[in-house]
């Protein structure tokens, strides 16, 4: 552990070796409290029953394979996975500590064109091991469906939000993928907060280096900022981007244009003019909803799309959704799934001022059915959604915050997500506000 009042925490992907770099990991908090990170071996005693104990908790010790040392996860559309712990932290906010827990494993009998490895993160208390936060599927992309080769657990604000920044190693030869993941709690689960963040692709030219830093000088921000700087093998400046946290869709999404077209990146031969089209980044509706995440099959993209009343379209150097609430402008949507109580979700957020209103964007909620079919359950404007600690018929309820000082709580009833209660905010907030 390094200690430094003002400085910045450094992220240093490097092409075939990656390395992630802390410069600082204890920051002052606001009034005076102090925040600490201590690094626990794995090959410990202490440190492996601790581990063992939260993993034993979420996977079931039956699951524990002893010649592998890892914990067996069988998802549902079939693949098998083995996670191992690989990186477990102590962390002291005051008086209060607790571990952070992160798993990963790789899908057994992957082919090359399987991309999705699989992670747990878990945040329990450090006496008691009592669950906080925490999530036992999470996908991380990787080639061969592997799991990470590093983890670093970072500070992400100065009263102590921590999170997690994960790589896995990169394909030797021209062409080699580099997938930089951050992952974070929020609630009682902990999420992908990467949103737009990128690293290496197979169109950038080979020997650049990626080093991703935490803007801990912005104190007062509610998640440090993020910047990433791009530089060749003799260490020259080639670009920069920055990324803001965005706290509605709780991911870090593009501060500016020049992010978004990746401008000044170095490209192959020929595919530079390519780079510089914003309707490149997305050649379609699901590539525009989830990036290189998870996708939806044609027929499930199609029932979603007729659902949403929207379709998808590049046109005058513009991507993204039509509906039809007369605005006319394509606006961005992102998708991704989440599970609660064994249920699936897609969350889709999205929208502008035209299409939402005050709230500046709106969110849907589908559910699938025991037909297999993805079903639309909740759809509104909504500055923020999250889920509660209360559960009701195995589901976490949800509670949707608006544009002004009145938020919504929803309830799943067995069958459907009803209007429970609303919340007023501030006093006076829901004052003749309806659903």
């Amino acid at each position: 552990m390094w200690m430094e009042r003002k400085t910045r925490l450094r992220l240093a992907v490097g092409v075939g070796a990656l390395a992630v770099v802390v410069l600082a990991a204890v920051w002052l908090l606001r009034g005076g409290g102090e925040v600490s990170i201590e690094r626990l071996a794995l090959d410990d005693d202490s440190g492996r029953r601790q581990a063992a104990g939260i993993m034993n908790r979420v996977y079931g010790s039956e699951q524990h394979d002893p010649q592998r040392n890892c914990w067996h996860y069988l998802r549902e559309d079939g693949g098998d996975y083995c996670l191992s712990p690989l990186a477990l932290d102590r962390v002291a906010v005051g008086r209060q500590r607790r571990l952070y827990l992160f798993a990963g494993g790789g899908k057994d009998g992957a082919r090359d064109e399987d991309l999705s490895g699989l992670v747990g993160a878990f945040v329990a208390d450090a006496d008691t091991l009592a669950p906080i936060a925490g999530s036992r599927e999470l996908d991380f992309s990787n080639r061969r469906a592997a799991g990470p080769d590093q983890v670093q657990l970072l500070q992400l604000s100065r009263d102590g939000y921590m999170g997690w920044f994960a790589v896995g190693r990169a394909a030797p030869g021209g062409g080699a993928e580099e997938f930089p993941q951050f992952y974070a709690p929020r609630g009682d689960e902990v999420v992908a907060i990467g949103g737009e963040v990128f690293g290496r692709d197979a169109e950038a030219i080979d020997g650049l280096k990626f080093a991703y830093q935490l803007d801990s000088a912005q104190g007062g921000a509610r998640v440090y900022p993020l910047s990433l700087t791009v530089r060749d093998g003799k260490g020259k400046q080639l670009a920069s981007f920055d990324f803001r946290f965005d706290r509605r869709r709780w991911e870090y999404v593009c501060a500016d244009v020049d992010c978004r077209v990746r401008a000044g990146l170095p490209m192959r031969p020929g595919r530079e003019e390519t780079a510089q089209q914003p309707a490149a980044l997305a050649a379609d509706a699901n590539e525009a909803l989830f990036g290189r995440g998870r996708k939806l099959s044609d027929a499930d993209l199609r029932d979603v799309l007729v659902q949403l009343g929207m379709r998808y379209v590049a046109q005058d150097g513009a991507a993204g959704f039509i509906g039809q609430n007369g605005c006319d402008a394509p606006y961005p949507l992102d998708a991704h799934f989440e599970r609660d109580g064994g249920q699936e979700q897609l969350w889709v957020r999205g929208g502008d001022g035209c299409t939402s209103g005050a709230a500046g964007a709106s969110v849907w909620i589908f559910v699938r059915d025991g037909g297999g079919r993805l079903r639309v359950n909740l759809g509104m404007p909504a500055a923020d959604v999250r889920r509660t600690r209360d559960v009701s018929a195995g589901v976490h309820d949800l509670r949707v915050g608006s544009a002004g000082f009145c938020d919504r709580l929803w309830r799943w009833n067995g069958k459907a997500f009803v209007h429970l209660l609303n919340i007023p905010t501030q006093t006076g907030g829901c004052d003749g506000a309806d659903l």
